[in-house]
């Protein structure tokens, strides 16, 4: 299926035609919000980064950093509510961003999320401010329980946020103080021995509703699909409002997290999983590590606030800070290598990391809402900063021929040592304007930032004391982006927009030259489509998106590496969020991308990134009943298919497509809510991807998750 922009005509005035039919009941319809002299169905009081109820968003803060209707934005948005993660039974981040497209991850690694959107790591966020990672495995992770919503930004976003991948961000809000009183507590139970708890208080503290508060609390042990790994997750995040007065808003914001057992690393060769052994067949419930040495163990806590000001009708002020800290304790034992040739020996590497992590992030905004003339004005301005500092002892060991993957014996192995100690710390300033402009059915976004970025490494040897690297780097980059979109009466809203991205690399050439960023610049061409008078938002969007400077092997010397690789992704997205009726809500998404490496001196140009499937799509339906004999039962369904991905660079390997079923039934009655979820409910086997020959991944298997819920 050839795609280009120069198709995108015909693929947009297709869909329209299509949307142009949709007629949605106007059961939930709330007063229109004035937009120029368009009028379209929003609600004033719905908060752009805060709850939304039900399915569907409309307003999102992520692609603007300010209080925008989803439907004016001109960039790919998606977003995941409080409902959705609820009625889904989402116990991480990947499980949250099932049913979003342009979304891959490997769905089933405790550790840390491995998000990618369209086809590029994304980068993580929690309330507008990133969650930095280390270069190893301290990589910070929120638990969806402590989450209000999940805002998805498809394409580069450095305008915003600085140094980030082009693929896209995932921004994550955290659940914040109410001014009525709210009181949850939650049991819940599942297959492999689950069992957690949870609670999620909030309300006013004084008589004057000036301070409020919110106190969200999780207790999980559970076994998991593979034998000897274990998740165990005890985390607390208190929360409290001061209403300072009419116009200024101060909220702290603290979080806590242990997790004694946070799973562990499971690679499994390509024979015996995705390609026939004659020695048999590996199962999801196979371990290859060591179980008596391998421990994933995490500390996390943080602390910031948010803090708002207006002035007046024009000027508003905003600040939001925060320091994270993470602790992680790491020992893992996994194949390293192809299979000998008995297809059953492998070798093994053994490796352990103790990796400390302090973030410091703060955002400061500045807007301006005025009019000049007949055009309404919605500027930004801002400056941020980040700061990272880590500590890394490690150390790790090559076992060639070491374990028998049917009958693996670890008692002749040594423990790893520690040998290298790793200090880094990475800072970034940037400072940005944008500029939101409506004129009649017009909209234009215009947005340009300047970012200063640096980095130092050192590296010793931990039992030598010799200084094994010492490297400095700086660099500075200018992005921009624009947006243009024409919203009809009807709801329709067309759109192309331009954005860039930039990512500094660390090291140096074959001449000793530091490394420029790599870079991000996608066209994108869309239309969405929100029927007047309806609870739903339908879009379409084709990209091209490129990035540039990419490492590959120096073509004069192959000890260094130089920057002329090149990977360019093209794709089709189709969403759609709809609350149908009364009873019955909708999410559906069908992705189409083609990803290759256009320039690369590694024999692989031409060839497609390993591990992201050419095509996904998924629906999920919720029916509830609202009146009658069967008052307070629904139930969702849902179906998620994944195409083959390629598990080898020259692209001779396939990981085969699969289709996986997801269910749901819930009663509602009184304060209770009793729930039971199957994800995968046909228990079907599968490798989310493979990255080479040894290198391949399960996925998630059946999980059976029933809980009950009380509210008062």
């Amino acid at each position: 299926m050839p795609l280009a922009l120069s198709s995108s005509g015909f693929c947009l005035s297709g869909l329209a035609s299509v949307l142009l039919l949709l007629n949605t009941p106007a059961w939930a319809a709330e007063g229109p919000l004035t937009l120029g002299t368009t009028a379209v169905t929003a609600s004033e009081d719905e908060p752009a980064d805060g709850p939304v109820q039900g399915y569907v968003a409309r307003k999102t803060v992520v692609g603007t950093k300010t209080a925008a209707t989803l439907l004016e934005t001109p960039q790919s948005i998606s977003v995941v509510t409080r409902q959705q993660m609820d009625d889904q039974a989402a116990q991480t981040l990947d499980q949250a961003l099932r049913y979003t497209p342009g979304v891959y991850s490997q769905d089933n690694d405790l550790r840390f999320d491995q998000l990618s959107i369209r086809g590029f790591d994304a980068d993580s966020y929690l309330d507008g401010l990133k969650l930095n990672r280390t270069t190893w495995f301290a990589n910070p992770r929120i638990d969806p329980w402590f989450l209000e919503r999940v805002d998805v930004l498809r394409g580069p976003a450095s305008v915003l946020y600085g140094q980030s991948g082009p693929g896209g961000l995932v921004d994550m809000q955290s659940k914040q103080p109410t001014d009525t009183p709210l009181h949850v507590i939650q049991v819940g139970v599942g297959n492999d021995d689950r069992y957690q708890a949870g609670f999620d208080f909030g309300g006013p503290l004084d008589d004057q509703g000036k301070f409020s508060y919110r106190l969200t609390g999780l207790g999980r042990m559970a076994d998991t699909q593979t034998d000897h790994i274990q998740e165990q997750r005890f985390a607390i995040a208190p929360a409290v409002s001061w209403q300072i007065d009419d116009d200024t808003r101060l909220t702290v914001l603290a979080n806590y997290q242990y997790d004694p057992q946070g799973g562990l690393f499971n690679p499994v060769p390509v024979y015996g999983s995705v390609l026939r052994n004659p020695n048999g067949n590996l199962h999801p419930n196979d371990y290859l590590g060591d179980p008596d040495r391998d421990r994933f163990k995490r500390t996390q806590f943080s602390l910031g606030y948010q803090f708002s000001h207006r002035f007046n009708d024009t000027w508003t002020f905003r600040q939001n800070t925060r320091y994270l800290h993470d602790d992680v304790d790491y020992y893992q034992t996994s194949l390293t290598g192809p299979l000998d040739a008995d297809l059953q020996t492998a070798p093994l590497w053994a490796n352990v990391n103790d990796e400390h992590l302090g973030q410091f992030a703060m955002d400061n905004q500045l807007q301006a809402d005025f009019a000049t003339g007949a055009i309404k004005h919605s500027v930004l301005m801002g400056a941020d900063l980040q700061r990272l500092q880590q500590q890394i002892n490690r150390g790790g060991q090559y076992f060639p021929n070491a374990i028998n993957i049917y009958n693996p014996n670890f008692s002749a192995l040594p423990t790893v040592p520690v040998t290298t100690s790793q200090y880094t710390t990475q800072s970034q300033f940037g400072a940005y304007v944008q500029d939101q402009l409506s004129l009649d059915h017009w909209r234009w976004l215009i947005g340009a930032r300047q970012d200063w970025a640096s980095t130092y490494d050192n590296q010793d040897a931990k039992l030598t004391g010799a200084n094994l690297s010492n490297t400095r780097q700086r660099d500075s980059k200018l992005t921009w982006r624009s947006g243009l979109s024409y919203v009809f009466d009807n709801g329709l809203a067309p759109y192309a927009s331009y954005s860039e991205s930039f990512q500094p690399q660390v090291g140096t050439d074959r001449e000793g030259k530091t490394f420029v960023p790599t870079t991000g610049k996608q066209y994108e061409v869309g239309i969405k489509y929100q029927p007047v008078g309806s609870r739903s938002l339908y879009s379409a969007a084709v990209f091209d998106l490129r990035q540039q400077n990419v490492l590959t092997t120096d073509d004069v010397d192959p000890n260094y590496e130089t920057q002329k690789g090149e990977i360019r992704s093209r794709g089709l997205e189709l969403e759609a969020h709809g609350e149908l009726t009364d009873n019955l809500s909708l999410i559906g998404f069908y992705t189409w991308m083609d990803q290759r490496i256009v320039h690369s001196n590694d024999g692989d140009q031409g060839e497609h990134p390993t591990g992201i499937p050419g095509e996904s799509a998924s629906l999920w339906a919720d029916y509830t009943f609202h009146d009658g004999a069967l008052k307070g039962i629904g139930f969702g369904g849902g179906a998620r298919y994944f195409g083959a991905s390629y598990g080898s660079s020259d692209n001779q390997l396939k990981v085969p497509a699969r289709t996986l079923f997801d269910a749901s039934a819930h009663y509602d009655v009184e304060h209770w809510r009793l729930a039971l979820n199957a994800s995968n409910l046909f228990n079907k086997e599968y490798l989310a991807y493979c990255s080479n020959g040894f290198l391949c991944y399960w996925g998630a298997t059946r999980t059976l998750q029933a809980s009950a819920t009380y509210k008062w």
